[in-house]
């Protein structure tokens, strides 16, 4: 992966030291930065990555380079009205919805260190949620919207993912997780019981106490578990040797989308959620960032396309997809 300030989702500084295969794998899985390194040695295009619905289905948000910086953008699912949200001169990325569609939570590198921030909706009031030593990102609103869970880990090599969640003033930052797996993209389930994510699998030994050498020898794969708010009752939804990953919750909580490549292809599967009935939905088409609408009836994403990045939406039903925005 290349080590450049050049790269909008912020690689440089999740890891100037991440060489290692497995580690550079877990980076593409949870960034969906697989194409966006390789480009770097080309002229640089405008890239468009992390869509999210809104609640209501009207819109999505998005994280796009087309004003020549990283920022934050918000798009009607008609394809009109473009809003650029975030000016900060730095790299802003990974913007999430509240369910109630009024806040926005994302990253940003505006203070030299990748930390979590805040804004309206329209793009007013952005202010730092997190103020740590440690990097903060991959962020998403429990139902509530009284707290974020994330992913974090300390700003050097050889440490694992941890998952942790914050309250929305800031206070109250508690790890869930032990420390001695890769655990990452949490998500709140929509009764806010539950905290969907995934895991690095790792035989003998903890992740945290492989070297380099044995990261690069091991097999790759992760797994999609869920655990109480509490990080309690941990369970295994995917159980197999394949890669498995970002998992996302229906609106009604029953089911679970993610990528697989059990089928040779990085596709997008369901499952219930107690990890039964695992179907396939859509295939290898679908290939950065999927995520589904409120309605469950279409797939927003990203995806290059000749050497262009566009946002796309895709209908699960007839199998057709649409360019929103760039291509």
């Amino acid at each position: 992966m290349a080590e450049t300030h050049q790269i909008v989702m912020g690689i440089k500084a999740l890891d100037n030291n991440m060489k290692s295969k497995h580690a550079v794998l877990i980076t593409l899985i949870f960034l969906g930065m697989g194409a966006y390194a390789k480009a770097q040695t080309k002229p640089t295009p405008t890239y468009y990555f992390n869509p999210h619905w809104s609640s209501d289905g009207k819109r999505i948000v998005f994280e796009s380079t087309r004003d020549g910086q990283s920022a934050i953008y918000t798009i009607a699912v008609d394809g009109t009205d473009v809003r650029r949200l975030t000016d900060s001169k730095s790299t802003d990325g990974q913007p999430r919805w509240s369910r109630d569609g009024r806040r926005i939570v994302f990253y940003s590198e505006r203070d030299g260190h990748l930390q979590l921030y805040v804004m309206n909706a329209d793009g007013s009031d952005q202010r730092k949620l997190t103020d740590g030593k440690d990097l903060a990102y991959l962020p998403d609103f429990s139902p509530k919207g009284d707290s974020v869970v994330f992913q974090s880990r300390k700003e050097r090599p050889g440490i694992t993912h941890d998952i942790y969640v914050i309250r929305t003033d800031g206070s109250n930052r508690t790890r869930l997780t032990d420390e001695k797996h890769g655990y990452t993209s949490p998500k709140w389930s929509p009764d806010g019981k539950k905290i969907l994510f995934e895991r690095a699998v790792v035989t003998k030994k903890y992740y945290r106490d492989l070297s380099r050498e044995e990261m690069g020898q091991m097999k790759n794969s992760t797994e999609i578990f869920v655990m109480d708010r509490d990080g309690s009752n941990l369970k295994n939804l995917t159980n197999n040797d394949v890669e498995d990953s970002t998992p996302q919750w229906s609106v009604s909580g029953k089911t679970i989308y993610f990528m697989s490549k059990r089928d040779g292809l990085s596709s997008v599967y369901a499952m219930k959620a107690d990890g039964s009935r695992v179907r396939k939905v859509a295939d290898g088409k679908i290939v950065t960032n999927p995520f589904i609408a409120p309605d469950e009836n279409y797939f927003a994403y990203t995806k290059e396309v000749d050497g262009k990045w566009g946002l796309y939406i895709f209908e699960i039903k007839s199998g057709k997809e649409r360019l929103l925005i760039g291509g």
